[in-house]
């Protein structure tokens, strides 16, 4: 309907660098992850690699990105088909993504383990196991630009850790963008971007934004009072 759903913004994410978006709900931030995956028209340019993203075919574009939303989707019949997708397979890769997402923690209770069948008519899984299928997956694809969005926001504490402990790790292997909630989290990244009413406010890393009087810093503050 022509509504503009975040913007104008400017911003740069370099190669191999871990960005953390945040902002209060309806900042815009799905929004923005939506135009990166290629799903939202914008007007003005958004370059990857110099070339114009409404330029690029979606398909070929999708085959750089691996992306963890807040909601698991598990479109292949089996947990192996649901990791694996069209990748070729590595025994190296597979068991590595296996081990670090936790699915091995779960795995030995499934009727017919990696073979289990899930969804309609098969076994099914807890939001926390299948979100950590759904981090396997992106795992073990070679993506250089991962996009997340919340991806422990529905799942419980056991989930949440190793999860974030996955993603965590693997955001130091290509380039990351990550919308999330947990503030605390964030000291180790390379950049915190804070959105607020469709724009970008505040850039820089959690030292300078925690210095800085402005968005961030009273997200914080709330954070505190929210724990004490």
């Amino acid at each position: 309907n022509g509504k503009t759903l975040c913007g104008p913004l400017t911003f740069h994410l370099p190669a191999n660098q871990r960005v953390a978006l945040v902002g209060q709900s309806g900042a815009g931030k799905s929004a923005l992850m939506n135009a990166l995956l290629g799903f939202l028209p914008y007007q003005g340019s958004l370059r990857v690699n110099g070339m114009e993203l409404r330029d690029i075919i979606r398909d070929n574009w999708h085959q750089h990105l691996a992306w963890v939303g807040q909601n698991p989707h598990l479109p292949a019949s089996t947990i192996r088909d649901n990791i694996l997708m069209n990748e070729s397979y590595s025994e190296s890769r597979f068991t590595e993504s296996l081990k670090t997402c936790g699915i091995n923690e779960f795995l030995p209770r499934l009727p017919q383990g990696l073979k289990t069948i899930l969804g309609d008519g098969g076994t099914g899984l807890s939001v926390g196991q299948a979100q950590r299928i759904a981090v396997a997956r992106a795992l073990y694809k070679p993506a250089r630009l991962l996009l997340l969005d919340e991806p422990a926001a529905s799942l419980d504490a056991l989930s949440e850790s190793l999860v974030m402990q996955a993603l965590n790790q693997a955001a130091r292997q290509q380039t990351t963008l990550m919308i999330t909630h947990q503030l605390d989290n964030l000291k180790e990244w390379d950049a915190i971007w804070v959105m607020q009413n469709g724009q970008l406010i505040q850039q820089g890393n959690w030292h300078q934004l925690s210095e800085q009087s402005g968005a961030f810093k009273q997200m914080m503050k709330h954070r505190q009072q929210e724990i004490s």
